[in-house]
């Protein structure tokens, strides 16, 4: 078995943990715990860990992503965390060190404008590190658990990779951060036409009721609840969601689109030498991932990239995390 098919079958295996009593149609999207709670995200970190851990051996990719999926589905828990980054020791003791930090670029967007594209863009630079929401999750409103541990790990591997990244919606609420602990780090900012956007999440986040609705309350009664939903804002109900629910959630993902890309904005005009925005529709002109490339301080392949069309599988793959 490939890695890759390892890491997605455990990730269906640690889903597995989590459902709840929904019906059977139902049960690939909901979860019956409140993935707001840190405390009950963190006892199931340590009982998947518990579980789990054996299986992939010390300074092995394997056993990196295995500590990521347990996070991701639960919490960056002290112990999960030191094993980690042991583990990452341990993968890349045999690298060389450079003399100066990489360069450290946060790729932001709101999600279906083309973040996992953009990954593989970058992901052609040698000597590079390149991820798509890469685990932990961060939540709208931070933990400093799920902060700390990304900086650490952005800083651990700039001193091994000419360009470290990670492409992720949640980024834009932790820039503060990056820019203080990353002084000369850089941003890619991604929009795409708010209708076109808009349509796009309704196909990967279903249709009708139990359907995914990142942006609803949890306990709502319509839409089902997801390990993901506190990684954007949360919405008041509109007055139709009883009766429209798939227009009521559509209006609420047009609202945080264009709440999101009038923040990717003005963030460009506050930070004009370390912020690009590229327009999604752009992302393949050869002239556009040369400006990327020369904005990163890198030196890439110019090629058309289309991942995560109508599909979510391209940025779910075990390469993008690290």
């Amino acid at each position: 078995m490939t890695l890759g098919k390892y890491v997605l079958g455990l990730l269906r295996a640690l889903r597995g943990h989590i459902l709840g009593s929904h019906s059977r149609e139902n049960r690939s999207n909901g979860i019956s715990y409140d993935s707001y709670d840190c405390s009950v995200r963190a006892a199931l970190a340590e009982q998947l860990f518990e579980t789990h851990e054996k299986e992939q051996p010390l300074g092995t990719i394997g056993r990196s992503q295995l500590m990521l999926k347990i996070i991701e589905v639960g919490f960056p828990t002290e112990r999960i965390t030191a094993e980690y980054f042991h583990n990452l020791e341990h993968l890349l003791k045999a690298k060389k060190k450079r003399k100066v930090l990489g360069q450290v670029l946060f790729g932001i967007g709101s999600g279906r404008s083309g973040s996992t594209s953009l990954t593989a863009l970058l992901g052609t630079v040698e000597n590079s590190c390149c991820t798509h929401e890469n685990p932990p999750l961060i939540f709208w409103k931070p933990e400093e658990e799920q902060v700390k541990f990304h900086m650490r790990r952005f800083k651990f591997l700039a001193e091994y990779f000419a360009l470290v990244a990670d492409v992720s919606h949640w980024w834009l609420n932790v820039l503060d951060a990056g820019f203080e602990h990353f002084p000369d780090s850089k941003v890619v900012g991604m929009y795409r036409d708010v209708n076109s956007c808009t349509k796009s999440f309704m196909r990967i986040k279903r249709y009708g009721r139990q359907s995914l609705n990142h942006w609803a309350p949890f306990g709502n009664g319509i839409w089902a609840s997801h390990s993901w939903d506190p990684t954007y804002p949360t919405y008041s109900l509109p007055v139709n969601s009883e009766r429209d629910p798939d227009g009521a959630k559509s209006e609420m993902i047009g609202r945080y689109i264009r709440e999101y890309n009038a923040r990717l904005m003005d963030l460009a005009k506050r930070h004009k030498s370390k912020v690009m925005l590229v327009q999604t529709e752009h992302m393949n002109e050869p002239a556009m991932q040369t400006r990327i490339f020369d904005f990163a301080n890198a030196t890439g392949c110019v090629s058309k990239v289309n991942l995560n069309v109508r599909s979510v599988t391209d940025g779910q793959s075990s390469k993008f995390i690290f």
